[in-house]
């Protein structure tokens, strides 16, 4: 099993990659407002996962999942969830437990 929980915020992404036996996590940032990310990077970087949720502001969430429409189809079709949170900027271990429990549990 390969799953992966993407938390997008404005300045920072955050890619934490589940397995059976290891977790692992990579992050990317924006210097400036004015940057732009870079959506086919992290696509390529989540290394083709069975299942994804996207966590984070709206507004990116809807823009990378446009991005995955136009881009990705094989990788859109794998989301399983999509979660608004504006709130924070990073993800903390108990939101990666949180999810790996509802979302991913039984499959790992």
């Amino acid at each position: 099993m390969n799953a992966c929980i993407l938390y997008l915020h404005n300045k920072r992404i955050e890619m934490i990659k589940l397995e059976s036996d290891h977790m692992e996590s990579k992050s990317w940032e924006k210097l400036k407002d004015t940057d732009t990310w870079d959506f086919a990077e992290i696509t390529k970087t989540l290394d083709s996962p069975s299942e994804v949720i996207l966590v984070g502001e709206s507004g990116l969430n809807t823009e990378y999942r446009r991005w995955l429409a136009n881009h990705d189809r094989v990788l859109a079709k794998k989301l399983i969830a999509v979660i608004g949170n504006a709130i924070e900027t990073k993800i903390n271990p108990s939101q990666v437990s949180h999810f790996k429990e509802k979302y991913f549990r039984g499959r790992m």
